[in-house]
């Protein structure tokens, strides 16, 4: 039996069990991509020994290690697709007791297309606020709230925004609203710097005004958040930091690296890797200690892109086989070795394909190897239309040849886009083996046929 897990905002799912998928329908429910599995989803596979590194191991032990007094701060680096969430969330299960975790979902919680650091700063308060009333069931102290409230309500009420939230919140009350008038504070500032608007750009230049007192009255919370936990430490979360632009993110966690750096709890990051890359301002391991989650590797570096050797095409098929009756659904070993190495080892995208080969199958329950042709294909032809828009076809090559990231922009923007990955061993690269397959790129060394 598989469990369906979603998560929420504070990591906390609701779980509810099915079968083993043995129809098309079913296929197409298993095989969810957006949805990451919990810690303790029957459905996780551990994919360490063909990663070739335990990056997960090395934060835990930083967070188990680290000096009494002092805060790790760590970023969590790998493509997007690779698994970073679900390794996560087993790392906040394998804290255990020692650790309270509020998990920040960047994407939910703040802008979807920018973030500054007053943005960063204050969903942390509300993240950490939240997650100590809500899942803790241990509230911060209300003088904490209070002052925290005042001095932001000090500090814009000469703006618009302040003008016309305090109008509407006196005619609430007078109105009967329960809702103390914090609580509608937190959920207004929240709002205002989630959605594009003159008023977020305009509270938002005058806190620029206080860095220092803004850090301050964050750290306040924090350290409230701490004295209320006790014998736990606080672990604050941010995670798909990585679906954002690396100029936007280096701009908030390097250029702001003093200031995110002083916060008093402990901090998981998860930027692009790119931006480990090639660093906008100063590199990201200067300020952060920097952990790598590699791709499942699925062959070696000079074999064809259909080509199998180590573990990871059987720790591939076996994460299937989690989720799916194989000898039900795909009882064809030629289909699923294709799916599995058109994955490049990226377990999102052996997934994403899986879904699509199951919606144009036709003979149901059985996705057949014309039914992954099919979903590769249109997979494919997308591929090459963010190629050739974008120019890269030229990095792409380079990158094929020497297994390796070189100083072309082209390069770096393809591997964002999840059209390169990264492997261990040696630390080699390579491109998405569907872009391998495009003709203007076709090396008949190298791809299938």
């Amino acid at each position: 039996m598989a469990k369906l897990v979603r998560k929420t905002s504070t990591a906390v799912a609701e779980t509810r069990t099915l079968p083993l998928a043995r129809n098309l329908r079913d296929v197409t429910r298993a095989c969810d991509a957006d949805v990451p599995l919990t810690a303790t989803d029957p459905r996780f596979q551990d994919f360490t020994a063909a990663r070739g590194d335990d990056a997960v191991r090395g934060i835990y032990r930083e967070l188990l290690h680290r000096p009494h007094g002092n805060f790790v701060h760590s970023v969590f680096l790998g493509h997007r697709g690779g698994g970073k969430t679900t390794e996560i969330l087993r790392l906040i299960h394998r804290l255990g007791d020692g650790y309270s975790t509020a998990y920040l979902e960047a994407t939910s919680e703040m802008n979807l297309f920018d973030i500054e650091v007053e943005d960063f700063l204050l969903s942390i308060v509300f993240v950490v606020e939240r997650h100590l009333r809500e899942v803790e069931g241990k509230p911060l102290p209300k003088d904490v709230i209070e002052n925290v409230s005042r001095w932001f309500e000090e500090v814009v009420k000469t703006t618009q925004w302040a003008r016309s939230f305090q109008g509407e919140a006196s005619a609430g009350l007078e109105l009967s609203a329960p809702i103390p008038f914090v609580s509608k504070l937190f959920g207004a500032v929240k709002a205002l710097f989630k959605y594009d608007s003159h008023h977020r750009i305009e509270v938002r230049q005058v806190l620029r005004r206080y860095p220092g007192s803004l850090l301050q009255a964050v750290n306040s919370v924090l350290t409230a958040a701490n004295k209320v936990l006790g014998e736990r430490s606080l672990l604050v979360v941010v995670d798909n930091l990585d679906r954002y632009s690396p100029e936007i993110i280096d701009k908030l966690l390097v250029v702001e690296a003093d200031r995110i750096r002083r916060l008093e709890c402990n901090l998981v990051l998860t930027p692009p890797v790119s931006l480990l890359l090639q660093p906008k301002s100063i590199p990201l391991d200067k300020a952060y200690s920097c952990h790598d989650l590699c791709m499942v590797q699925l062959r070696a570096p000079d074999q064809r892109y259909t080509d199998f050797s180590g573990t990871g095409r059987d720790l591939m098929e076996r994460a299937l086989s989690l989720r799916l009756d194989l000898d039900t659904v795909m009882p064809d070993r030629a289909a699923r070795d294709r799916l599995i190495a058109a994955s490049g080892g990226a377990i999102r995208e052996l997934i994403d394909l899986t879904h699509e080969a199951a919606l144009l199958a036709d003979n149901d329950p059985v996705i057949a190897l014309t039914d992954v042709e099919r979903a590769i294909s249109k997979r494919r032809r997308r591929i090459r239309d963010l190629v050739n828009a974008n120019g890269w076809i030229k990095a792409l090559r380079e990158i094929q040849h020497t297994k390796q990231i070189s100083s072309d922009p082209a390069g770096l923007a393809a591997l964002y886009c999840q059209l390169v990955f990264k492997y261990n061993g040696d630390g080699w690269y390579d491109i998405h083996p569907l872009a391998a397959e495009l003709s203007e790129m076709r090396d008949d060394r190298l791809t299938r046929g």
